[in-house]
């Protein structure tokens, strides 16, 4: 092998190590393509398992108190608390309220529950103009597979996008596939399955950009990891290590 030809391998496999990384390593490629696009808003709908916080109120706080759980100011400031002593949705999608008893919410979204409430506290003439607010208190989502910190993740807002999900979780790890990352959601009494590619940015104008209540973000590991036990567990490991080999016994040679 003479002093030209190995100079050019070694070039090659560098390249090819860098190529191949790239490709299979960074986020949204074609994100250029996709400025400007339109930003799609998610709606939480209410689902058994939801523990909601409904507030109702009125010009005069005593005829509101009796449609009101009962809570103290130390319960005002835990969470946890709040979410033993809020509205569990059961799975016909009925809460139990003070006075109006039961009432179904299943399906309908946070502002659908205020208006409902409204409505009949109205329409029984209970009250007259009264405020009320819903919140889903137990906003949670859960990631497994190849990322640094998997687990359950709870968050406050009503949804968040993916990728803060996938930051929630400390991001992928390298041998995550970012070009199949699976979404499992249940909608209307359905378990849906998506396919989401990390590589490209055209999924972000699909219903998959927003994280929901109870999704779950699977992440399986890439081929290298499954089928190798050895000591070089992917093939840009690999290059690298021969790139360094015979960079090694090109500058013995040269001596």
């Amino acid at each position: 092998m003479n002093k030209i030809t190995l100079p050019i391998i070694l070039l090659f496999l560098l390249i090819l190590q860098s190529c191949t990384s790239n490709k299979n390593i960074l986020y949204l490629q074609d994100l250029d393509e996709y400025s400007n696009s339109t930003i799609i808003y998610a709606t939480t709908k209410i689902q058994p398992n939801d523990i909601l916080k409904i507030d109702i109120s009125d010009i005069n706080p005593i005829v509101a108190a009796p449609f009101n759980i009962n809570t103290g100011s130390s319960v005002q400031n835990s969470v946890e608390m709040m979410k033993l002593s809020g509205y569990l949705v059961n799975p016909q999608g009925n809460i139990m309220m003070p006075v109006l008893n039961e009432v179904n919410i299943g399906g309908l979204t946070p502002s659908d529950v205020e208006k409902k409430i409204k409505n009949i506290l109205i329409k029984e003439g209970y009250l007259v103009n009264p405020t009320v607010q819903a919140r889903v208190i137990n906003n949670k989502f859960t990631v497994i597979g190849e990322v640094k910190t998997p687990g359950v993740i709870p968050f406050t807002e009503e949804s968040i996008s993916l990728i803060d999900a996938l930051a929630k979780a400390g991001d992928l790890t390298y041998e995550g596939v970012r070009t199949d990352v699976k979404l499992i959601r249940e909608e209307d009494g359905k378990r849906l399955v998506y396919h989401v590619d990390l590589t490209t940015a055209n999924w972000m104008s699909n219903p998959t950009y927003r994280i929901r209540q109870n999704d779950v973000i699977m992440v399986t590991p890439n081929n290298q990891k499954v089928k190798n036990t050895g000591i070089l567990k992917d093939p840009i490991q690999t290059l690298g290590v021969l790139a360094t080999l015979l960079t090694l016994y090109y500058l013995i040679r040269t001596r």
